[in-house]
């Protein structure tokens, strides 16, 4: 796993992530927003997840038993059964 962890990372700007975004109350909302939570993630445990979908519900929450931070890598056919339902939802 963390072989396949190396070769596949691949480094991203850091300053798209650490800007303030910034939303008006006319587009906020405008995209369907859906929450993933990943239950074994202790970068952000799931009270942590929890508070973030109380500040900004999604449509659905959907949980991954068993996922770490990066669900891609630790639950990866569950991540892709739940992004394949969300992308069919009319």
């Amino acid at each position: 796993d963390i072989a396949l962890a190396a070769v596949s990372m691949r480094p991203i700007p850091l300053g798209p992530i650490m800007e303030r975004l910034t939303l008006s109350k006319e587009n906020h909302g405008s995209v369907r927003q859906f929450f993933i939570q990943a239950l074994e993630d202790r970068l952000l445990p799931p009270i942590r997840q929890e508070n973030m979908v109380k500040q900004n519900v999604p449509e659905r929450v959907y949980k991954i038993r068993g996922s770490d931070h990066c669900p891609f890598f630790s639950k990866p056919l569950s991540l892709h059964k739940i992004l394949v339902e969300i992308a069919k939802l009319p």
